[in-house]
């Protein structure tokens, strides 16, 4: 059995012993291992240089994403926001005014937009000055005992090079237990499902959605002749079919067959993630007992529809979107 390194028995004394109450901490050992994973960093003789400004980067992703494409609360209290988001809310919004449209972005689409910008620039710059304050040499920081896993310095962090490459090795472990406490935090004042591949997948440069093409043939089925616009009511033509989320992805984060419809895909285009009417959600439901006794339906499928019908998820789901956007 490997023996683990005493500089990631560090960083695992930190995680395990880290008070759950505030999420800087975690965005922070997040970013420091993502740099050193990405090569975002400087090496020096026997020292590497990470710099706040690509910490500071990485940590602006986390939140614009979580905020804006998920609606992820980040704190329980909603007249003392945390700064970091708050700046983060302020990008979002000028991103929205810049672009005119209210609709969630990825963060690395969003940055090529932003990114020479001075908003953006001023954000970055607002985030070094929080880091310093109430994060860098906090996180070291455990019941009667400092963990050095770093040297702070004025604008940046030393790692000793010989535990970059440690550092590297394990820092898949090291960011799962990260995400997970995370995920467990937010749990505490969000509703949203899923919400530890939510945390996870922030730093992810692409998170591939899952082809429908599976589910739009087994929505197919329900019809006798021809394909009828969920929202519309119109009759679909073959090659304007789009599948659509009627309770948004971004907040289910997942593919269920009892909460997909078939529409066109203007109408997909236009709705994107806004929260649907009662009239849809009562129309939904009523899809759902007829698609769970449509005739050669996969198996999984009508287990699935099942599921959903009985323990009422489209209004569970329903509910829970609307107090997650309060």
């Amino acid at each position: 059995m490997q023996k683990i390194p005493e500089y990631i028995k560090k960083w695992l004394n930190i995680i395990d012993k880290m008070k759950n109450d505030n999420t800087y901490k975690l965005a922070w050992g997040r970013a420091i291992i993502e740099c050193i994973v990405s090569n975002e960093y400087q090496e020096y003789q026997d020292d590497t240089v990470v710099l706040f400004d690509s910490i500071s980067e990485c940590m602006l992703k986390y939140y614009w994403n979580q905020q804006f494409f998920f609606k992820l609360k980040q704190s329980p209290y909603v007249d003392k926001e945390p700064l970091i988001c708050k700046y983060t809310k302020e990008l979002i919004d000028y991103y929205v005014e810049l672009s005119k449209s209210n609709i969630p972005i990825w963060f690395n689409k969003a940055q090529e937009i932003l990114k020479d910008s001075t908003e953006y620039k001023t954000t970055i710059t607002k985030i070094n000055r929080v880091l310093p304050e109430n994060v860098a040499y906090r996180f070291m920081n455990v019941p009667n005992a400092i963990e050095d896993i770093y040297v702070l310095e004025k604008g940046f962090i030393k790692i000793k090079t010989e535990n970059v490459k440690i550092l590297k090795e394990y820092s898949t472990i090291l960011s799962k237990l990260l995400n997970f406490k995370w995920a467990s935090l937010l749990e505490k004042f969000n509703v949203s499902p899923n919400i530890i591949d939510k945390v996870s997948g922030i730093s992810e440069t692409n998170i591939k959605r899952n082809n429908l093409l599976e589910y739009k043939n087994a929505l197919l089925m329900q019809f006798d002749e021809y394909p009828i616009d969920f929202y519309s009511g119109k009759v679909l033509c073959s090659k304007d079919i789009s599948v659509d989320h009627v309770i948004p992805w971004s907040f289910m984060y997942s593919d269920d067959i009892w909460n997909l419809v078939l529409t066109s895909r203007s109408i997909n285009s236009s709705k994107s993630n806004s929260i649907p009417e009662e009239i849809d959600i009562d129309r939904l439901n009523k899809q759902n007992l007829i698609m769970r006794d449509v005739k050669g339906l996969n198996d999984k499928y009508k287990k699935a529809l099942d599921i959903a019908i009985e323990c009422h998820y489209v209004n569970k789901f329903y509910n829970d979107l609307r107090i997650a956007v309060l």
